[in-house]
This record gives structure tokens, C-alpha cells and sequence, in this order.
């Protein structure tokens, strides 16, 4: 699902709505920008969007890791 504000913005309706944000919006090494949050029963989601296409290669140096299975 494309978040036609962004996930800011997302992050900031979910707030609103009554969730607790356990991870501000923060960008990922991966290519990501990520947060969650914990609903009203407890439940933790992650939300995500995609801000940049990385190589494999760069967020295997990035993050220190070997990276199986890597989609573009």
C-alpha cells in the first residue's frame, strides 16, 4: 500500500488515533523509513516506506552482514 503523505505522516495520525509510538520514523540503511508503534490491545506493527533502492552491496557494507535472498 502506497502512503500518499508518507509514513510521517502515517506515524502522526497513528498517534493521534491513540497508539504509542515505540520507534520514532527513523531511515534504515536498507533503504527504508520505518517506526512503530503499539495499538491500543498491545499489539506492535511496523510500518515502512521505501525512501531509495540500495544494492545488496551496500547494505551488506552498511550493515555489517551477509545478505541472503536481497530483492530490488
Amino acid at each position: 500500500m502506497r502512503l500518499k503523505d508518507g509514513i510521517d505522516a502515517h506515524c502522526d495520525r497513528a498517534r493521534a488515533a491513540g497508539a504509542e509510538i515505540v520507534q520514532e520514523p527513523a531511515d534504515q540503511f536498507y533503504g527504508e523509513r520505518q517506526y512503530r508503534a503499539r495499538d491500543p490491545e498491545g499489539h506492535v506493527w511496523t510500518f515502512s516506506q521505501t525512501v531509495r533502492s540500495v544494492p545488496r552491496e551496500e547494505a551488506e557494507r552498511l550493515g555489517d552482514l551477509h545478505i541472503e535472498g536481497w530483492h530490488q
